[in-house]
């Protein structure tokens, strides 16, 4: 049964539920002490301590991904649309009605829109990443399409008016792309994972280019499916995989292995984040939650979550370090290792049948 505030001015009040059955990154905690994640359109931030939702209804169709700018306060959001729409006339923005491919630039204060990007058409399908960058105060938004090359788009974000401007463009092939992160602490570095690859992307911001290498498996078989990333506070770039592997591609080691755990969490790894502690935490197919260190040593602490909760998607961390864990089941928990993680945020996760109101109380059924 759901409780929640009556509506007394017509709009919306309370979003129930969370997407994480098919998107991954989409759970955050932001400046305001909100944490925010996405479901449908809308994008919830919500006080969890005062169960109070604020939300974000610039979109028009279901959103696929959400990025928050390293000031975090910005959030960038991405969405899907009709691909059989044309460029908009003078290439201005997308009307309240249009479902138009974009991106929405967005002050997480304030709720208003700062920027539109690809408003006239310059996406065909929706986005499975999106990330700003970080060493030059977040001035770049890096984007990746689910066409049928996974098209690479680099913007600075803030040019152009209110679209932004595209200053490079390249694909990155056929073979699905899981996450896109910018490197922390050196500078113009891009790193992509997805289908059997880490890639390292170098930005030229004077040529406007950008070239790659291939990361390189030789002290480990190629796994079927690299599926996330993360970066330890040392600069290590960290990743999970399908074989279940978490691997350090160490800052000074290039594109090269630098340490390995194998079968960490057997059947894959789904999630990594990094604690502002320093603690490495990852989720897998397993249903557990483990603890490591920087040298990826166990530290002790493992949880396991229920079945009913499903595996971990994405991971978070609030101003007093407890955990938010969103699930594949579209669910967000919230605890620690010691304390264990209860649900702060539930959501279906099938097709809703049936609702029903309680004659007398603010409370719905589903």
């Amino acid at each position: 049964m759901l409780e929640c505030r009556p509506v007394l001015n017509g709009g919306l009040n309370f979003r129930y539920g969370y997407r994480g059955r098919d998107c991954r990154s989409n759970l955050h905690q932001i400046a305001t002490g909100d944490t925010v994640y996405f479901i449908a359109s809308v994008v919830v931030l919500v006080n969890l301590e005062e169960s109070v939702q604020r939300h974000y209804l610039g979109h028009t169709d279901d959103i696929r991904c959400l990025t928050v700018h390293p000031n975090k306060m910005t959030i960038a959001s991405g969405q899907t649309g009709n691909p059989e729409k044309k460029k908009r006339p003078g290439g201005s923005s997308p009307g309240p009605d249009e479902k138009l491919v974009h991106i929405r630039v967005w002050d997480s204060v304030s709720l208003n829109t700062l920027h539109v990007i690809g408003g006239n058409g310059d996406f065909d399908r929706g986005f499975c990443c999106l990330a700003f960058s970080k060493m030059d105060g977040g001035a770049l938004l890096v984007a990746i399409d689910e066409a049928q090359d996974h098209v690479l788009t680099l913007w600075d974000w803030q040019k152009a008016g209110t679209r932004g401007d595209r200053i490079a463009v390249t694909n990155c092939g056929p073979d699905a792309v899981f996450a896109c992160e910018f490197h922390p602490s050196v500078p113009n570095l891009l790193i992509t994972c997805g289908k059997s690859n880490v890639t390292f992307w170098t930005v030229d911001g004077t040529l406007l280019t950008l070239s790659k290498v291939a990361g390189s498996f030789e002290r480990v078989e190629r796994p079927k499916f690299v599926l996330c990333l993360c970066f330890t506070e040392n600069g290590d770039i960290i990743t999970g995989d399908s074989s279940g592997n978490i691997i350090s591609w160490g800052r000074a080691a290039g594109n090269r292995v630098r340490n390995i755990v194998t079968n960490a969490h057997p059947g894959g790894v789904f999630v990594l984040f990094c604690c502002s502690d320093g603690t490495l935490v990852s989720g897998g197919k397993d249903k557990r939650l483990v603890g490591w260190d920087q040298d990826l040593n166990r530290t002790g602490m493992e949880y396991e979550l229920t079945d009913n909760y499903g595996t971990a998607r994405a991971i978070a961390q609030t101003r007093d370090s407890t955990l938010l864990v969103g699930t594949n089941r579209n669910c967000v928990l919230q605890g620690d290792f010691i304390s264990g993680f209860s649900v702060a945020v539930q959501g279906h996760f099938d097709e809703i049948w049936a609702l029903a109101t309680h004659p007398n109380h603010h409370q719905v059924c589903l």
